[in-house]
C-alpha cells in the first residue's frame, strides 16, 4: 500500500486471529480522539481469508454492537447500532462486487459520509477508491504462514 508522505505510521503488527480485539480497540481509540463532524471511515484491503471481515467484527464488539456481524459480500452494505460514546452507527460495506462508483448510489454513500458519529469500514476499498474522501484510516491485512495476521495501518 502507497503512503502519502505527509502520513506516519500507526501500527504494524503481527497478531493471531483471537488478539485482533487488541487492533481494533486501538483503531478506535485513534478514530475516537479526533471527532469529525462527518463520518470516520476505515479501509480494509488484503486477499480472501486475510482477515478483513474479522477485523470488522473485533471492531463492532468493541463499539458495543449486539447482532451478529457477517459479510455483506452479497447485499454490499449492512448498519449496527452501537453503544459507544463517539460512534453511534457501524456501516459495513463490501465493495467487492461494485462495479462503477455510480452504484454507490443507491446506498446513500454521500449522506453516510456525512453523518457524524459514524463509522464506515470498507472491504475492497480500491474498487471504489474515488468515492473515498481524503483521510481514511488505511488498514491493510496480510496472512503469515504460521496463521497470524501482519496488520498494518496508516492515518492522521
Amino acid at each position: 500500500m502507497a503512503v502519502p508522505m505527509d502520513r506516519h505510521t500507526l501500527v504494524s503488527t503481527s497478531v493471531a486471529e483471537a488478539d485482533m480485539g487488541g487492533v481494533a480497540s486501538n483503531l478506535l481509540r485513534e478514530l475516537a480522539s479526533a471527532p469529525k463532524e462527518t463520518a470516520a471511515v476505515i479501509t480494509l484491503t488484503g486477499n480472501l481469508g486475510a482477515g478483513k471481515t474479522t477485523l470488522v467484527q473485533s471492531i463492532a464488539r468493541a463499539l458495543g454492537v449486539s447482532e451478529v456481524v457477517t459479510s455483506p459480500t452479497f447485499v454490499v452494505m449492512k448498519s449496527y447500532q452501537t453503544t459507544h460514546a463517539v460512534f453511534t452507527t457501524l456501516v459495513h460495506i463490501d465493495a467487492y462486487r461494485i462495479d462503477d462508483v455510480a452504484e454507490l448510489e443507491v446506498l446513500h454513500f454521500k449522506e453516510l459520509l456525512a453523518t457524524q458519529n459514524t463509522l464506515i469500514c470498507i472491504e475492497w476499498p480500491e474498487r471504489i477508491m474515488n468515492a473515498i474522501p481524503n483521510g481514511p484510516i488505511e488498514v491493510s491485512l496480510d496472512l503469515n504462514p504460521a496463521g497470524t495476521r501482519t496488520i498494518s495501518y496508516y492515518g492522521y
